[in-house]
């Protein structure tokens, strides 16, 4: 587990050059929660951002090819790519956590009723929607690399965008369903989670292989 955390280390250390890309998507967050936005769109924006970004690091690590400096330190490809996989995670975490926390503040100003619910809701919905985007990608880079791997890394957001366009049909045939999920939210929060921990552990599982048969 130490090495893995050595990695997570090391990524946070390579990524200090793109500071600048992460104040960009505190900006869009920012003016999303300006123009009114539900603390449940703004988690769920902050997963899709998120998932959007985690490529620079697989970039990075390609243009400084960081991959004899890993074979340097004696870490096992297990231990690249859990490392990856947490540091990715918690990258995640601090933009839910900054966008519940501005909410909060909001909310204070406002005079207004925190709602726990919808946090609670929100957040585990970004979970999954994070969980899918991730756990499809994340193997992409480490079996084929950014340069190869980086127009297929693009496939989950054409897929949940054709998805979108698809919902209205969709959700009309499945309203009874929806309805009794929205009414269950617990339902609905434990099930994310579980749903979002097995992608998340299969993803991991894959890489490892994709990693351990491209080095």
């Amino acid at each position: 587990m130490s090495s893995s955390m050595r990695i997570t280390k090391l990524d946070f250390i390579t990524m200090k050059s793109q500071f600048w890309a992460y104040l960009s998507l505190v900006a869009i967050i920012i003016l999303s929660w300006v123009m009114g936005s539900s603390v449940l769109i703004l988690c769920v924006s902050a997963s899709l951002f998120v998932a959007l970004f985690s490529h620079t690091i697989f970039e990075l690590q390609e243009k400084n090819r960081l991959d004899r400096l890993y074979g340097s330190v004696s870490v096992t490809a297990k231990d690249v790519v859990l490392g990856r996989y947490v540091f990715v995670f918690l990258n995640f975490l601090l933009s839910l956590f900054a966008i519940i926390f501005m909410s909060f503040i909001s909310t204070l100003f406002e005079n207004g009723v925190f709602q726990i619910s919808e946090v609670a809701l929100g957040s585990s919905l970004s979970l999954l929607f994070f969980s899918i985007i991730a756990g499809v990608q994340m193997p992409m880079f480490f079996k084929m690399g950014y340069t190869k791997a980086k127009v297929w890394s693009l496939l989950p957001f054409i897929v949940a965008t054709i998805l979108i366009i698809l919902s209205k049909p969709l959700l009309r045939s499945l309203s009874g369903v929806i309805m009794y999920v929205l009414s269950n939210q617990s339902i609905l929060i434990v099930c994310c989670i579980l749903a979002s921990c097995i992608i998340l552990f299969v993803s991991y599982r894959v890489s490892v292989v994709a990693y351990r048969k491209r080095h």
